[in-house]
């Protein structure tokens, strides 16, 4: 036996006592260890939950980064904490960063707070395309709720070009005289001394213009109850009477083709008269063949473009021979306003869209039937069966009631 090792001599009763003693020590370790386990997560729970309330009714901060992301209306509120976006959780374990601007509730939920913010600041722009394309009518001038009917309702509804006539009538003849009063408190007699006006200065047209908006702005006051009455109801206007469109004379035409000789403008007027088109259409005329192709311009908004086909007649032909594909693009890009002025020089007594008169005249009196010649000036067909069936007439048919359009013996050439 080495020196300085103790002998232990250990009976059988002994084993079993230490074996016991091992088998108490290991589970009281195993109790230690869990006790320690159990404590630590709880520890963690407590620790979680109060860092989750924390946020509860808390102030969310924003980033520099996430205020410039807001609509430029928001950001200075947010920089400066006039208005201040507060936390909550939610039970289901969502996030919500929610404020209240100019009475209206923004919030924005997610999973995690980053994402909260983030849905947060969409809300606000959200909010923002709400303001620009649902004012709150708050008006109480006449100016101010008939600009806004001008620009909410009108302009949706109207093609541009119409949308364009309204607002020069309104900026000429209204706006002036409404500016500052009541839309609440206007009176007919008011109103009846600026019809006066116009009906002295011989402006019956434009009397009328002016009718059409007034009576419009004021049905939708009334009914937005800004005002108790209609006040146009009781304004004494005048009848207007167009002045009645007539054809040139052959007298007058033979001069007029006479005068477009050497000019750059002799294309233009010669599409024109001898294609039927309005001047609004003109740009978009292009030769395909045998035909004139022409956009129809007088449609409603909510009607699709369509197109018609006019024949190129044996007036029309000679003043398309030679001509380019660039010559013809020029003939017919001038505009209207330049028509008018030029056409005028040319034709005093006439005005540019009586061309489409002596067009749809002169195809009548050379025997084309009226429903074909309705096909080529793009009116809309009438209820008749006979109507009807001539929009279907194939290509060759209009092309052969075209060449009856000839006439060059009456004008005298």
């Amino acid at each position: 036996m080495p020196k300085g090792v103790i002998q232990m001599i250990i009976n059988e009763s002994d084993k079993d006592d230490i074996h016991q003693a091992i088998m108490l020590l290991m589970k009281v370790y195993k109790n230690l260890v869990a006790s320690s386990m159990e404590e630590e997560r709880e520890k963690n729970f407590l620790s979680n939950l109060r860092r989750e309330n924390a946020h509860n009714d808390s102030v969310a901060i924003f980033s520099e980064q996430e205020i410039n992301s807001m609509p430029r209306n928001y950001k200075n509120i947010f920089k400066t904490g006039k208005v201040k976006a507060h936390i909550r959780r939610r039970e289901n374990g969502l996030y919500e960063v929610r404020c209240m601007i100019e009475r209206k509730a923004i919030s924005g939920s997610g999973m995690t707070l980053d994402r909260a913010k983030e849905n947060f600041i969409k809300a606000l722009r959200n909010a923002r395309e709400e303001q620009k394309t649902q004012k709150v009518v708050r008006v109480s001038t006449f100016n101010d709720f008939a600009e806004l009917w001008l620009e909410t309702v009108k302009r949706p509804m109207v093609k541009p070009i119409t949308f364009n006539r309204y607002q020069a009538v309104y900026s000429a003849h209204i706006k002036k005289y409404f500016k500052g009063m009541k839309i609440a408190n206007i009176t007919a007699m008011q109103i009846q001394p600026l019809f006066n006006k116009l009906y002295a200065e011989g402006k019956s047209r434009t009397a009328l213009n002016v009718k059409i908006i007034l009576q419009q702005v004021f049905a939708a006051a009334v009914a937005e109850r800004l005002a108790k009455y209609n006040p146009m109801d009781a304004v004494k206007t005048l009848k207007h009477h167009n002045k009645r469109s007539s054809a040139l004379t052959y007298e007058e035409e033979a001069a007029f083709l006479r005068a477009l000789e050497g000019k750059p403008e002799k294309i233009t007027f010669a599409v024109m008269l001898f294609g039927g088109m309005r001047r609004g259409e003109l740009k978009s005329v292009r030769i395909a063949g045998d035909f004139l192709i022409i956009k129809n311009g007088k449609r409603r908004i909510t009607e699709q473009d369509s197109e018609r086909k006019v024949p190129i007649t044996p007036m029309l032909r000679p003043f398309l021979e030679g001509v380019t594909e660039e010559q013809f693009i020029t003939a017919v890009s001038y505009k209207e306003d330049w028509l008018d002025r030029h056409f005028k020089k040319l034709c005093p007594a006439h005005h540019l869209h009586e061309l489409r008169h002596t067009f749809i005249t002169r195809c009548q009196e050379c025997g084309v039937p009226r429903e074909v010649v309705s096909v080529w000036a793009g009116h809309s067909a009438d209820s008749t069966m006979t109507s009807l069936v001539y929009t279907h007439f194939s290509d060759s048919f209009l092309f052969r009631e075209g060449q009856k359009v000839d006439y060059y013996i009456s004008l005298g050439f």
